[in-house]
C-alpha cells in the first residue's frame, strides 16, 4: 500500500497537548483559565469576549484548558441553509441564521447527552453567521435571550487583523453592548518571538523523535528565519516550518541572503541574514492602502510597450473580498477629491452604482465579487488623470438616504436639489472640478 500523505494533516502532530506548550504568555493563560473555572460550575451564562490578531493561538488556549479541566466544548459552525431553487428560480430559507445560531447555543447549554453526563459545558463561537454582520442588531436581541435563559458559559473568539481597525469584535460587540450584558473581555497579543521560537524548537524535537523519514531535521539558522518572519503569527509559523522541512522539496523556501554594505563606521557589522519567503501568512494590507491604490493608480510600461497598473485590480479585490461593501463605502467616500475631469467622475459615479447594485445581492458570493472588482476596476480605469496632492481618507458617513414619499414629489422643482432628502455626496468638491476645467 502506498502512503499518501494528502490523506493526512501532518500539521495536527505539532498541536500542543498541555499548558506548557503554548506559546502564549503565561498571564493571558491564567486569565483565561481563571474565567473559565470561575463559571463553570456556577450554571450561569456569563459571557467571554476573546479578540486578538490570527494565529495568536486564542482558540487552542481554551481547547487545552478545557481538556485539562474535562470540560466539554460544544462549537457552533454556521450551515448551509439556502435550499434549491424553486420553480420561479428563487432561492428559499429554511430557518433564519439567527434563529438556529439561537436555538443551538441554548441547547448547547442548558442540555446534556444521555451519553454524556459530564455536566461542565462551555459553548464555543468563532463562526458568526452572516446575519450578525448585516444586522448587528439580532445577534443583540440573541445575546439577551442567551443571558436569560442559558445555564453555560459562552466564548466569543474574534480574530482582529493588525492592520485593520474595522474589526468583527468592534461592530458587533459594542461597549454599550459589553457593559449592559457584563461581557468579560480578553484581548490576546501576537505571539513574542521567544514563544514562537519555543513553539518551533518543540516542533523541532517532535521531528527528531518520530517524523525523520518525512522531515529533514531543522536548524536553528532555519528556525530563527522562520520566526523573524511570522510576526508573532505562530500558525503561520509552524505551517513555513513544516513545509521548509519536507523532504523532497525542489526548492528551499529561504530563497535569497541579505548582506550588510561595508561601511566605514564603529558600530559593529551586521551578520549575513536569510530572506524567508512566508507561506501561511496572511498578507493583508490596510485597508486605508487599499483605497489609496484604487484612487492614485499608478501605470507602469514593461519592455513590450504595454501599460500596466503597478497594483493590479484583481491582487486588491483578493485582498479584501472578506469585506466587500466595507471597501466601496470608503471609495464612495473619499473618490471625488481624486479625479480632475468631470467626465471622468461620471464614469466612475457610473461603475459604482453597478457595483452597489451588484452588492446588494447578497445571497450570491459571485456577486460580492463581482461587484468589488467592477468598484475597484472601475474607478482604476476612469481616473486617467488623478490629482497629485495629498488627500486624507475619510472613513464613510453612516447615512441612510431618503427619498421623497409619492405626495412629496410636487413639491420638487426640476434642475433644483431637494433638500434634506436626498442626499449629493461632495456636491461642492462637484462644483469645483467643474469650475476648474473651465479656467
Amino acid at each position: 500500500m502506498i502512503f499518501n500523505i494528502i490523506d493526512q494533516n501532518h500539521i495536527r502532530n505539532f498541536d500542543p497537548v498541555n499548558i506548557n506548550d503554548l506559546a502564549i504568555h503565561n498571564k493571558k493563560v491564567q486569565e483565561v483559565e481563571d474565567w473559565i473555572l470561575g463559571n463553570i460550575k456556577k450554571n450561569t451564562s456569563e459571557m467571554l469576549l476573546l479578540t486578538g490578531p490570527v494565529g495568536c493561538g486564542k482558540s487552542v488556549t481554551v481547547l487545552i484548558i478545557a481538556k485539562k479541566h474535562n470540560v466539554k466544548i460544544t462549537e457552533w459552525i454556521t450551515p448551509i441553509d439556502i435550499e434549491f431553487p424553486n420553480d420561479n428560480g428563487e432561492f428559499e430559507f429554511k430557518v433564519k441564521q439567527s434563529t438556529q445560531f439561537l436555538d443551538f447555543i441554548l441547547n448547547a447549554a442548558n442540555f446534556t447527552s444521555l451519553l454524556d453526563n459530564n455536566d461542565r459545558k462551555l459553548v464555543l463561537v468563532e463562526d458568526f453567521p452572516n446575519t450578525f454582520m448585516r444586522t448587528p442588531s439580532e445577534l443583540v436581541y440573541v445575546l439577551q435571550q442567551y443571558k436569560q435563559r442559558a445555564k453555560s458559559p459562552i466564548v466569543f473568539i474574534c480574530s482582529e487583523s493588525s492592520t485593520d481597525k474595522k474589526t468583527t469584535s468592534g461592530n458587533l460587540f459594542s461597549d454599550q453592548l459589553k457593559s449592559q450584558l457584563n461581557i468579560h473581555h480578553i484581548s490576546f497579543n501576537g505571539v513574542s518571538t521567544t514563544g514562537l521560537r519555543s513553539a518551533l524548537k518543540r516542533m523541532a524535537e517532535i521531528i527528531s523523535k518520530k517524523y525523520k523519514s518525512m522531515y529533514n531535521a531543522p536548524t536553528s539558522d532555519l528556525i530563527e528565519c522562520v520566526v523573524n518572519s511570522s510576526a508573532g503569527d505562530v500558525r503561520s509559523a509552524v505551517t513555513n516550518l513544516h513545509f521548509a522541512c519536507l523532504k523532497g522539496t525542489d526548492q528551499s523556501l529561504e530563497t535569497s541572503i541579505i548582506t550588510e554594505k561595508y561601511q566605514k563606521t564603529k558600530t559593529k557589522k551586521k551578520k549575513p541574514s536569510s530572506k524567508f519567503t512566508s507561506i501561511g501568512k496572511d498578507q493583508s494590507i490596510n485597508i486605508l492602502h487599499g483605497v489609496g491604490r484604487v484612487l492614485n493608480p499608478r501605470v507602469v510600461v514593461d519592455v513590450n510597450g504595454r501599460s500596466q497598473f503597478t497594483h493590479s485590480p484583481r491582487e486588491i479585490v483578493e485582498q479584501f473580498i472578506s469585506q466587500p461593501s466595507s471597501f466601496v463605502n470608503f471609495i464612495e467616500e473619499n473618490y471625488m477629491p481624486h479625479f480632475s475631469n468631470s467626465a471622468q467622475i461620471d464614469r466612475a459615479a457610473s461603475t459604482l452604482s453597478d457595483a452597489v447594485f451588484m452588492l446588494a445581492e447578497w445571497r450570491e458570493k459571485v456577486c460580492q465579487e463581482y461587484g468589488l472588482y467592477c468598484a475597484v476596476a472601475g474607478l482604476m480605469l476612469a481616473n486617467k488623470d488623478p490629482v497629485s496632492a495629498w488627500n486624507p481618507v475619510r472613513g464613510p458617513k453612516n447615512m441612510k438616504i431618503t427619498y421623497p414619499v409619492p405626495s412629496e414629489l410636487q413639491l420638487l422643482e426640476e434642475n433644483y436639489l431637494y433638500k434634506g432628502k436626498t442626499l449629493v455626496s461632495d456636491y461642492q468638491t462637484f462644483c469645483k472640478i467643474i469650475n476648474s476645467n473651465y479656467d
